[in-house]
Order: structure tokens, then C-alpha cells, then sequence
């Protein structure tokens, strides 16, 4: 798996990447980002993941034709992103297509982003299942700030609205100046969720957003403790902030 590059980012955001697959969730991440790009004058890029390996046993003319066939498909996946975007995000968002796994895309259109920005498909369970698979293993890699939110069809702008801030730190670092930036989107607030081993259900529960703020010494997120078992019956985004930019 590859990694961002990327070891700054900027709070808000100006660059975010999009991850779509074309389901309710990726349109999810789509409004929300939008929303965010049009409150803090960011751009968006649509991130969509085309892979195409050719079988072992073709032959150089098979090969041949399936790379024509390849680029074509790319060309026609463009342009359904686009339209993808245009219909449920708004504002001007540019489409990406990579030949690469769905994580490897995501990681590598992400350097030079300040955000990501997916849907998961996850369902509640095991900690290490809530998020999903692609979505678990970019909030595991990413080094810089990863939203991750399931399908919805409320208003997005309402995302910003109730933001409770979990943290592994002792003041939140991070992840409390992101949560208090995001409150001018819609004159949200913000609530405190405690620490990690310990967050308060109730706060989690009731919120719009849910921040989770990583201690810088951290090497990477884990996500089968105590608040992470507390977040798989959260219905609400979570937005994973790194402790440091």
C-alpha cells in the first residue's frame, strides 16, 4: 500500500480529494466536500479507481487491444465522474481516474491535499469492520485529515451543525482547531467528547460530526479500542484529524 506524501496540510482545507465508486455513500462524501469547498474556497477532485490487468496468458496483440479498450473505458469513466459530481456535489469539482486499487488511488491522488473525503459501506460490528475495508486502511495510511461518512439524504450543510470532539491527547491538539474551524460552515458548536478510552456515548451519539483527534506521538490510528467500539453505532461522519500538520 502507498502512503500520502503529503506531511503538511492546511486547516481549512484548499485541496480535497473525493473518493467515488458511484454508490450513495461516495455521493455522501461528495455533498458534504462540496459544502466544504464552497464554505472555505477549496478545490475538489473526484478521485474514481478503474483497474485493469490483462491475464497472464494474453498475447501481445490481446494486450494491445485491451489497452485500447482500457483507455477507452478511462476516458468514458471521466466523464461519468463528472457528471457524477456535477449532480451531487455542485460547485466545480475536477474528475480523476487511476489505473490502481481503490487505497492506492486514493493515497496517491491525495498528496498535495489537505482532506479526503470517502464513503464507506461498512456495517455495525468489530471495531476493525465498522469503517470498511477501503476506508480503514486510508485512515490507517493517510497523513493528513480523512471525513468518512455513510449514505445519507439530510441536508450535508446540517453535517456541521452538532460537532463532538474525541481526542487521545489531553487538549485535542489538532483535531480541536479543526473541529472549532468547521463550526463557521453553519454557526455549529462544539461538544466534548472526552478522551478515547473513555468518550462519552451520549455526546457521540447526538452529534453531526464526530471529530477524533490522534495524538502526534501516535504511529497510526487503532481502531479496535474502547472509542472505536463507541463509534460503530455512530450514524453520524467521523472526521479523523493527524496531531500535527
Amino acid at each position: 500500500m502507498t502512503a500520502t506524501t503529503t506531511t503538511t496540510w492546511l486547516c481549512p482545507p484548499k485541496h480535497i480529494v473525493v473518493a467515488v465508486d458511484f454508490g450513495d455513500a461516495s455521493a455522501r462524501a461528495l455533498a458534504i466536500a462540496g459544502v466544504m469547498a464552497s464554505a472555505f474556497d477549496a478545490s475538489v477532485r473526484a478521485v474514481h479507481a478503474e483497474r485493469f490487468e490483462p491475464p497472464p496468458y494474453f498475447t501481445l496483440e490481446q494486450i494491445g487491444r485491451l489497452e485500447a479498450e482500457r483507455r477507452a473505458a478511462q476516458q468514458h469513466a471521466g466523464a461519468h465522474v463528472a457528471e457524477f459530481a456535477a449532480r451531487v456535489g455542485g460547485g466545480t469539482v475536477t474528475p480523476v481516474v487511476l489505473d490502481q486499487p481503490p487505497v492506492d488511488a486514493i493515497l496517491d491522488a491525495a498528496a498535495g491535499a489537505d482532506l479526503i473525503v470517502l464513503g464507506t459501506h461498512g456495517r455495525r460490528g468489530p471495531g476493525r469492520w465498522w469503517l470498511g475495508s477501503v476506508a480503514e486502511r486510508v485512515v490507517r495510511a493517510a497523513s493528513v485529515p480523512v471525513l468518512v461518512t455513510r449514505a445519507g439524504d439530510a441536508p450535508p450543510a446540517g453535517v456541521f451543525e452538532r460537532i463532538a470532539l474525541v481526542h487521545e491527547g489531553p487538549d485535542g491538539g489538532m483535531g480541536r482547531v479543526y473541529a472549532e474551524t468547521l463550526t463557521r460552515i453553519r454557526g455549529g458548536v462544539v461538544s466534548e467528547g472526552g478522551t478515547a478510552p473513555s468518550c462519552a456515548t451520549d455526546v457521540v451519539q447526538q452529534a453531526s460530526l464526530v471529530v477524533v483527534a490522534r495524538a502526534s506521538e501516535r504511529p497510526s490510528w487503532v481502531l479496535t479500542d474502547p472509542a472505536a467500539r463507541v463509534l460503530t453505532s455512530c450514524e453520524a461522519p467521523v472526521l479523523f484529524v493527524p496531531g500535527s500538520m
